[in-house]
């Protein structure tokens, strides 16, 4: 088995590409119908195996005509370790319908009704042997808050994605050593004034917080240490623009990174379905390196494999293999 664990949710995505969003009661033919892996964890996990990571992912499916495709888009990966997969038959594997809207370059999701949540009485303390990394996708949280306490017996680093409100969180966040949230969780469900309160919140007990803001990049928030303090590298070839300042709150100084979407024309997104979860690939891409990685490289190299994901239809098809990145973009 690996040294690293995903552990969260995968399901069977049904994508359908409109030209424009129906309204309702409109009737409207698709351009494309597209069957595919989705699945915050299991997108992640895919796209950590395309950068070379080997891992193991812990996911629940049924034993049903659409877990087996599940199970076979991730045997598919020659990164991941498909054993710890847990295949119930009163599992119903999860569907999604997605419609992606050509037009306004966006896309909803409608997710089937669904029990395969992974229970507390799923965990195994075995499946830590010989981990050292950990990432949770904020799905099964009561079984996650399970797991994450017996990794911290272990000092087993821990990554999470948090999407929206979910039960259990709170005993979750604490647990987390990097935490990876969204703009609009920022600001619909923390009703956070500045992203940089979010992040300053989560950051009384992790080591760094990541807000994704789409179109307008992502922000890295951490508590300033002046020992370890490293300042962002000018370079003009860059694709991005990283910002560093530091501030001043609740009596304690931080360093806020901002980094610029990495830039592509409008022409070329295809669908945005899982470049959150791409992104986040990224960043534990460069935490898991051998040499360390500065903060700017690390936002950097995320916003690129995000933007890689967006070319292609559904969360995993384009996303890049670790042999075709020129690594001297974000040196």
């Amino acid at each position: 088995m690996s040294a690293i664990l995903v552990f969260g949710a995968s399901c069977l995505d049904y994508i359908a590409q409109v030209n424009h969003f129906p309204q309702p009661d409109e009737k409207l033919r698709t351009n494309s119908l597209t069957i595919c892996g989705g699945g915050n964890a299991g997108n992640t996990a895919t796209c950590l195996s395309r950068l070379g990571i080997k891992l193991t992912l812990v996911t629940k499916i049924g034993n049903d005509l659409n877990g087996e495709k599940i199970l076979q888009g991730f045997q598919e990966e020659k990164n991941i370790d498909t054993s710890l997969i847990l295949i119930r038959s009163a599992v119903t594997s999860q569907l999604t319908y997605i419609i992606v809207d050509i037009e306004s370059k966006t896309r909803t999701c409608l997710y089937s009704a669904n029990n395969e949540q992974m229970l507390i009485d799923d965990i195994n303390p075995q499946w830590l042997n010989e981990i050292n990394f950990i990432h949770f996708d904020s799905r099964s949280t009561e079984a996650a808050v399970r797991l994450a306490k017996l990794a911290k017996e272990k000092s087993i680093l821990c990554s999470l994605d948090i999407e929206r409100e979910r039960p259990f969180l709170s005993e979750l966040v604490p647990l987390m050593d990097y935490i990876i949230t969204t703009e609009n969780y920022s600001r619909n469900v923390c009703k956070d004034s500045t992203l940089i309160h979010t992040a300053v919140r989560f950051l009384e007990t992790c080591r760094f917080v990541i807000i994704t803001c789409g179109a307008n990049g992502s922000i890295l928030v951490e508590k300033f240490n002046k020992n370890s303090f490293d300042e962002v590298k000018k370079n003009a070839d860059h694709e991005t623009i990283v910002i560093q300042e530091i501030m001043h709150m609740n009596e304690e100084d931080f360093v806020v990174w901002k980094c610029s979407a990495w830039p592509i024309e409008s022409k070329d997104i295809i669908d945005t379905t899982g470049s959150g979860d791409a992104f986040i690939g990224g960043i534990i891409y460069g935490l898991l390196t051998k040499e360390v990685w500065s903060r700017d490289r690390l936002l950097r190299f995320a916003s690129y494999i995000a933007t890689c994901k967006l070319k292609g239809i559904g969360a995993r098809s384009s996303l890049p293999y670790v042999s075709d990145i020129d690594m001297n973009l974000f040196s």
